[in-house]
């Protein structure tokens, strides 16, 4: 596994600083020993610190902005079988005592072990996701505003054409033109967002399914898609 450099600024000399667009051969996992930074990453801004990584996948286009303070630790990690999607991944006190070690330490067959245990905190980690894109216009402000209240009913575009004086395919091209995605496709991915806070606060899969209008299988395959983890595993990594 190479090594890569952990770079310090001059912090006498610039507010920020950081690195113009790039590609690595190498997937790499950057962190922080201290400081914060924010790489973009598909036209997300991902930021990461001594808590938060992001694993960078080969070949990916990829920039950063550092804050001044910051020390950065990025490890490259050359292994086929690690995602090829940018990742969040969190640094508990296991990992980041791996990671030090790792920056420490320069016996390969040592840090070759730690390698592979790096890159399963990578493959346990949450894809990184783009925000989901709010509606803001008349046709479709009233669809978020009732699933806020009442999320386990989802009313049919026929519904909602009846309660708003409009056709089904004009409220069909408002939510396309506004989020980005269809009805289906938003209203899923806006009830998956609401199901955070109750799956995080402890109550059960099933429970927080049935809140938010899905059967717990419906829900478990749902959140899998979207986040690449079940809700079980998502929860328990965020509790940690």
């Amino acid at each position: 596994m190479e090594r890569s450099a952990v770079v310090e600024p001059d912090l006498d000399e610039v507010e920020h600083w950081g690195h113009p667009p790039h590609v690595h051969a190498r997937g790499q996992l950057v962190t922080a020993i201290t400081g914060s930074g924010v790489l973009r990453i598909d036209d997300r801004d991902c930021p990461f610190d001594a808590a938060t990584g992001i694993w960078v996948p080969p070949r990916v286009l990829h920039s950063g902005v550092f804050a001044p303070d910051l020390v950065p630790l990025a490890i490259d990690l050359e292994d086929d079988a690690l995602p090829q999607q940018a990742r969040l991944v969190t640094i508990d006190a296991q990992l980041r005592a791996l990671l030090l070690a790792w920056a420490r330490d320069h016996d390969d067959e040592r840090n070759a072990t730690r390698g592979r245990q790096i890159a399963a905190a990578v493959h346990r980690a949450p894809a990184l996701r783009h925000p989901l894109r709010l509606p803001h216009g008349p046709l479709t402000r009233p669809v978020l505003e009732h699933l806020r209240v009442a999320p386990a009913v989802v009313p049919p575009l026929e519904e909602w054409s009846r309660k708003l004086h409009a056709s089904v395919a004009t409220i069909r091209r408002a939510f396309l033109a506004e989020t980005g995605t269809t009805y289906s496709e938003w209203t899923t991915l806006f009830r998956l967002e609401l199901s955070i806070a109750p799956l995080c606060a402890g109550e059960t899969v099933a429970t927080v399914a049935r809140t938010m209008g899905f059967s717990p299988n419906g829900y478990t395959l749902a959140f899998r898609r979207w986040t690449g983890q079940t809700p079980s595993d998502y929860r328990s990594r965020l509790t940690v």
